[in-house]
C-alpha cells in the first residue's frame, strides 16, 4: 500500500530505515538540543562584552563558532523533530523529548562545570519518573495505532 493510501486508510506509513526510526530520532533530537544548548552557552560566554552594545544585546555571540555550531545543532534537531511528528502522536513524542530537561543540567555539570543544586536534582528525578511513567502506556497506545 502506498503512503497516501495508508494515510487515507488511517494508518501511518512505516519509517524508512533504522536511522530514521522515530524513537531513535526522539533520542537523537534530545541529544542535539542538549549539545546546542551547551555550545550556545560556550559561544555566549566566549564573547561576553558587557560594555559594547553588541554584547549587551547578545549579538556579539554570533562572532563565535560555538554559537554557529549550536545553531546548526538546533536546525538538525528541528528536522529530526519534524520527522518524529510524521510517525508519533504529539501527545506521546512531546513528553519523551523532555529528556532534554535531564540532559542539559547533566551536560552543564560535566562539560561546563556548572553546579547543580539538590533541588534541581530532585526536579530532574521527578522528570525521569514522569518519562518512565509515560513510556509504557505510550508504547501500548502507539501499538494500537
Amino acid at each position: 500500500m502506498t503512503e497516501p493510501a495508508q494515510l487515507e486508510a488511517g494508518r501511518r506509513p512505516a519509517p524508512p530505515g533504522w536511522f530514521l526510526n522515530p524513537h531513535l530520532q526522539i533520542g537523537l533530537g534530545a541529544v542535539l538540543v542538549t549539545v546546542s544548548e551547551l555550545m550556545l552557552k560556550k559561544g555566549a560566554s566566549a564573547t561576553a562584552d558587557t560594555t559594547a552594545v553588541a554584547g549587551w544585546l547578545g549579538i556579539a555571540a554570533l562572532a563565535s563558532w560555538w554559537t554557529w555550531a549550536g545553531i546548526l545543532c538546533y536546525v538538525l534537531s528541528f528536522l529530526s523533530w519534524l520527522h518524529v511528528l510524521r510517525y508519533v502522536p504529539l501527545s506521546i513524542a512531546f513528553p519523551l523529548i523532555n529528556a532534554v530537561h535531564v540532559l542539559v543540567p547533566l551536560g552543564a555539570l560535566l562539560f561546563l562545570h556548572e553546579p547543580v543544586s539538590l533541588k534541581r536534582w530532585m526536579g530532574i528525578s521527578l522528570i525521569l519518573i514522569g518519562i518512565v511513567a509515560i513510556m509504557r502506556p505510550a508504547a501500548t497506545v502507539e501499538a494500537k495505532l
